[in-house]
């Protein structure tokens, strides 16, 4: 019996303790509390990402660095004397050239040196300074090249016809080119040294004539239209721009394209330039569309 009682006692006893370990296992639940603390505290960080788009301030830097340029692509404008030289037949064309150019560059005033082209290269070998030379053929320009007198290659920027010039009511009838092999007439061409003479060369070959010149004028196609007007000649050959100088004492008479000679006008900058930034400009205006337009109103053809 009393061994009955010790069992059961023992028995309690081990349930008591047994229910000591129950209550341990109980005893966990506070780290679940600890590891909601801790997934609370991870949570926090994701509101910081919020307040960094706040400091985004080197995004308005990038238009103030981009408008820099645009001051730094304004040209200074061109200011200065820019003296050309060319022989007498392009008067009209430097006096309406000038004006274009001096109203587009307001701080650039245009001199002209006019002459006649075998002056006009001595004058430029003996040191006169230039700045652009003008010519109305590709000999005379090369010459200039060959003499070292330009700066770059020449720029062809009209041609040069040409035409016959009599007396105001043609008194001889002339009505082509074979006047000037008329002998019965009294007929002037240029010298031969100048452009305008050889060109008559050339016009004879493919008329197939032979010129009777009384007068080979050293003056050049100038001195043959004055010679025309006060009648000391009956017909002359002649740049055909020239005739208009002649006013209504003269006129003009046409030679036919298959028979008529042409030579190339062209502009080159000098080497003794004292500003080739306005010497380029202006030949670059010369061989421009406005250019051409200004040159064949004055009688010049397209080059």
């Amino acid at each position: 019996m009393k061994r009955i009682l010790a069992a059961a006692a023992c028995t309690a006893f081990v349930l008591a303790g047994c229910g000591s370990d129950d209550d341990e296992v109980g005893s966990t639940s506070p780290p679940t509390t600890e590891a909601a603390a801790a997934t609370a505290v991870t949570d926090a960080p994701t509101t910081v990402p919020a307040t960094v788009p706040v400091t985004e301030a080197p995004t308005t830097e990038a238009p103030e660095t981009s408008a820099a340029p645009t001051t730094d692509a304004t040209m200074p404008e061109l200011a200065g004397t820019l003296t050309i030289m060319a022989p007498g037949p392009f008067t009209k064309v430097l006096e309406q050239a000038a004006t274009a150019f001096e109203t587009m560059h307001p701080g650039v005033t245009i001199e002209t040196n006019l002459g006649h082209v075998p002056t006009l290269l001595t004058q430029l070998q003996e040191g006169v300074i230039a700045d652009v030379l003008i010519t109305p053929d590709g000999g005379t320009m090369g010459k200039a090249v060959e003499m070292g007198l330009t700066a770059a290659d020449p720029t062809k920027f009209a041609k040069v016809p040409m035409a016959l010039v009599v007396p105001a009511g043609n008194a001889a009838a002339v009505s082509g080119v074979d006047a000037l092999a008329d002998e019965a007439l009294r007929v002037a061409v240029c010298a031969a040294e100048l452009p305008c003479g050889k060109l008559a060369d050339q016009l004879a070959t493919n008329a197939g004539i032979t010129i009777s010149a009384d007068t080979l004028e050293t003056g050049g196609s100038p001195g043959i239209v004055t010679k025309a007007s006060t009648g000391e000649i009956d017909v002359g050959l002649v740049f055909a721009t020239d005739v208009g100088a002649g006013g209504d004492a003269v006129e003009k008479v046409a030679i036919p394209d298959d028979v008529n000679v042409a030579s190339d006008a062209s502009a080159a900058p000098l080497s003794a330039a004292d500003d080739p930034e306005i010497a380029a400009a202006f030949i670059e205006f010369l061989a421009s569309s406005a250019g051409t337009d200004l040159v064949v109103s004055l009688g010049f053809l397209a080059p």
